[in-house]
């Protein structure tokens, strides 16, 4: 009967430290772009990396999910193109849990020219600056109830000659500890109170 009680003990102090390692971090973009994009994640920003959405209507916003793994630091890259007129480019974006954060050290962000960085030749090339062309509700594309009013239409260069444009942001893996489970103090209460009975009837 001890050796079992420990044994819950030790279990339980284990998964304690361990916490949820198997969860994770969903990340959830929502996005506007004149006219179309394509959206991937990798883990170097030279590299393209793994394609998870792509859509082409101007006047619809999108959603995209994907998943991210504990301890991976990751780039977030978005190219987008015109066919015609002004382009832009608004998004929305979100991440689940601890295990990560996006540049501004938060789990969401909004499209801005400090965060996000840009060019029309290609990830992995020198990184520019971009251009701000508004927060969400100007003109001509309006408000878009599915992000946040405070994002700011973005392109990389003229937004009128420069029809291509690669973004990027970088997201980073964190050192915060995981949440245990209910089952794991469960583990490691029984542990304990099966100890403190067998200490009592000594």
């Amino acid at each position: 009967m001890q050796r079992m009680l420990l044994t819950l003990l030790f279990v339980g102090c284990f998964l304690l430290g361990m916490g949820r390692l198997s969860e994770a971090t969903t990340l959830t973009a929502n996005i506007s772009m004149d006219n179309g994009y394509q959206i991937f994640l990798a883990t170097e920003e030279a590299v393209v990396g793994d394609l998870f959405g792509a859509h082409n209507n101007w006047y619809t916003t999108y959603t995209d999910t994907t998943t991210l793994l504990a301890g991976t630091n990751y780039f977030l890259h978005v190219y987008g193109y015109d066919q015609g007129g002004i382009a832009g480019f608004l998004g929305q974006f979100s991440l689940s849990g601890a295990d990560h954060r996006f540049a501004n050290n938060l789990t969401t962000l909004l499209t801005n020219t400090v965060d996000w960085r840009g060019n029309n030749t290609g990830w992995g090339d020198v990184m520019g600056s971009l251009t701000a062309l508004g927060t969400n509700g100007v003109s001509p594309w309006g408000t878009r109830p599915e992000i946040d009013t405070a994002a700011t239409w973005i392109w990389a260069g003229d937004a009128n000659d420069n029809n291509g444009a690669y973004f990027s942001t970088a997201i980073y893996a964190t050192a915060a500890a995981p949440v245990p489970e209910p089952g794991t103090f469960l583990l490691f209460g029984g542990g304990l109170l099966g100890l403190a009975f067998l200490r009592r009837r000594k």
